[in-house]
Formats: structure tokens, sequence, C-alpha cells
């Protein structure tokens, strides 16, 4: 496995047993123990777990915020599906801001073959693919990094984006509850985002399935948020009537 692969595998030993040994970590991953050892010091190091005497409990807490070389690898299948989903909405020439998550990374590789793009984007990561493999221009926001997002925020970030307009926003939240709306877990994100969308004609947000009926720290918005929700599969039927209630268009 390689070093996210592996600490990818830990956090999902740790969500189901909630706590574990290295012992137990190392029989359950075929992986040896001072491996093991290394990749719970860096999680603990990001906050998402605390180490024990001999293991680790997983660290739980509504504002607590995955890294993005973590959330990459998470429903990598499904975010793939929904970022070239996402593209077919775009045409040439179009403008759109999409933001740090890993989610909207995704639509990057579907975004070639596409002409005269202008992409806004707060996300380190998105700049340098989109700049790597796209012939576009390529507006980064700036302002200060977030060491475990890659992302842009701050006063510089909002300024930017207010300065423009843009046909879309993609966007994803870590969190979505029919009443509590869209939520994250960073304060700086979710405004960002409502900065975004006021700079955007059409708002899409980009969700995958286990986001569903989850609530994070932040509130983002309500759902007359957004116009458009693309997901991995067909959400249930309560799902499916309340956004037909919201006039929200659901794609899959």
């Amino acid at each position: 496995m390689f070093p996210i692969e592996r600490q990818q595998a830990i956090i999902q030993v740790l969500k189901e047993k909630k706590s574990a040994t290295v012992t137990d970590l190392s029989r359950s991953l075929y992986i040896g123990e001072a491996t093991i050892r290394r990749d719970l010091e860096k999680l603990a190091k990001s906050n998402l777990l605390q180490r024990t005497h001999g293991g680790a409990i997983l660290t739980e807490g509504l504002d607590i915020e995955i890294p993005l070389a973590v959330r990459e690898v998470e429903q990598k299948s499904a975010k793939n599906m929904i970022g070239a989903l996402a593209a077919q909405l775009i045409n040439d020439g179009d403008t759109i801001i999409i933001d740090s998550s890993s989610t909207a990374l995704k639509m990057v590789p579907a975004l070639r073959g596409k002409k005269r793009l202008t992409v806004i984007t707060n996300g380190a990561k998105a700049v340098i693919e989109l700049g790597e493999s796209l012939h576009a221009r390529v507006y980064c926001t700036g302002g200060v990094l977030r060491e475990n997002s890659l992302s842009f925020i701050g006063q510089q970030a909002r300024t930017l984006i207010e300065n423009y307009s843009a046909d879309f926003l993609f966007f994803s939240c870590r969190g979505l509850s029919i009443e509590r709306g869209l939520t994250d877990s960073s304060e700086d994100e979710a405004e960002l985002r409502r900065v975004m969308a006021k700079s955007s004609r059409k708002v899409i947000l980009l969700c995958d399935h286990t986001k569903f009926d989850k609530i994070a720290f932040c509130k983002i918005s309500d759902f007359e948020f957004i116009n458009y929700l693309i997901t991995d599969q067909k959400p249930d039927s309560r799902w499916v009537e309340f956004l037909e209630s919201k006039g929200i268009t659901v794609l899959y």
C-alpha cells in the first residue's frame, strides 16, 4: 500500500471499532507494527485520532477536518463519477468557480477538451492540476493557506471572488441534512462558499451518498442556496421529495 492508502485503511478500521491496538491493526491490515506506529503518529498530528498506550482511538467531532490527501481516496470512484457528470454541464467559453474540495478536484480531468474556459479556485492542488492539464485561464484566489485542506481562505480570497462573475459554482460540503441544511467543518470555508455563490449564476453541489443525513460543525446555507445536486446514486424517496420541493435538479 501507499502511505495514504494505509492511513485510510487505519481510519476505516477505527471508524468501525472506535479503537484498536497496534497489534490489531498490524494483523488486520497485514502491515508491520513499526509502519503502523509511524502512520498513527502522522494521523495523530492531523487530529484524526488520539494515540493511546499501544494503539489509538478515533477522534470524533463536528469540527474535525480530514486532510485532503485522505479525502481524495475516500469514495474515489463515486467522486470520479460525480466529477465527470458535473463537467457535462459546462460549455466552451464558460467561467466557473470550483472550491477546494476533493470532489470538485475530480472535475479537472473531465474538463479536458473544453475550450476557452476561465476557472477560479481557492484550491492549491486544483490550481496545479488545472495548469498541468488544461488550456484554460486559471485564477487562484490566493490568501491564507490552510494546511490540511490545501485551500486558500481569508480576505484576499474573498476579495478576488467578489470582483468576478461566474456561470457556475461547483462545491462540496461535509454534511447534508434536511433539518440543518448544508454544513462544513470550517467556518472560513463555509463563509467563502457563500461568497462564491453570490458571484455565480448557477450553484451546483457535488455530494456523494455518504454525506446525506450528516451534520458538521458550521452551517453553509439552506437548500435555497443551490440549483443542482450531483451525486453518485439516487437518493431515497424522502430526499427526492424534499429536493423536488426546493426546486433542485438532481443528477446521478
